[in-house]
């Protein structure tokens, strides 16, 4: 019956996907990324997926590396840490020589700020993949219902949840592969004339 589908009538195969070893760099992705585009774009054909799963050396997926994971990555780990508190920096002004320093300190790390964007791209590209990556985790099965999967994706917080078949990962479903559906079955019988 239309309408029914399940997540095995929806989901992109795994092996649709590009993958990295847990041991590459940011710039092995980013390459990955940038042929991709190439391609797509001279060919006008297929679809570029953003999304690169990363293995271990078992060959099992550990993790992803979504556009998020990759931009987020292009910030120096020396930015990410704490920020002094409004007390610490009234506390300077009584320290000169120390305030000196923690001012220096600051100005180093966010230094990045005023660099340009390629400098930053070749700044951080060799950044290793695991620090980077987003953990997964297989909680979809083919034969759950895609009511079911939007329910876990929600809940879980996950937006490209794996799927499995017997314990083995065989795909992912994405919201574009959910919305794609949704707009297969949009009509008069949901209440919605499209065609007026």
């Amino acid at each position: 019956m239309e309408g029914n589908k399940l997540v095995k009538d929806i989901l992109i195969p795994i092996e649709e996907y590009e993958t990295v070893d847990v041991g590459a760099r940011l710039s092995d992705a980013l390459a990955i990324l940038k042929r991709n585009h190439e391609q797509t774009k001279t060919s006008g054909q297929g679809e570029l997926h953003t999304t690169i799963f990363v293995k271990d050396h078992s060959g099992e997926i550990v993790g992803k590396i979504s556009i998020y994971d990759l931009i987020r990555g292009l910030v120096p780990e020396s930015a990410k840490t704490p920020e002094m508190s409004g007390l610490y920096y009234s506390m300077l002004s009584s320290r000169v020589l120390e305030a000196t320093k923690e001012v220096s300190e600051v100005q180093a790390r966010f230094k990045w700020l005023h660099s340009s964007f390629i400098e930053l791209i070749s700044q951080e590209a060799q950044k290793p993949v695991r620090d980077i990556m987003s953990d997964v985790h297989p909680i979809l099965r083919e034969d759950y219902t895609i009511n079911h999967a939007i329910y876990i994706m929600f809940k879980e917080d996950v937006r490209q949840p794996l799927v499995t078949k017997d314990g083995k990962v065989i795909g992912v479903v994405t919201l574009k592969a959910i919305f794609d559906e949704m707009i297969e079955l949009l009509g008069p019988e949901c209440g919605i004339n499209w065609q007026e």
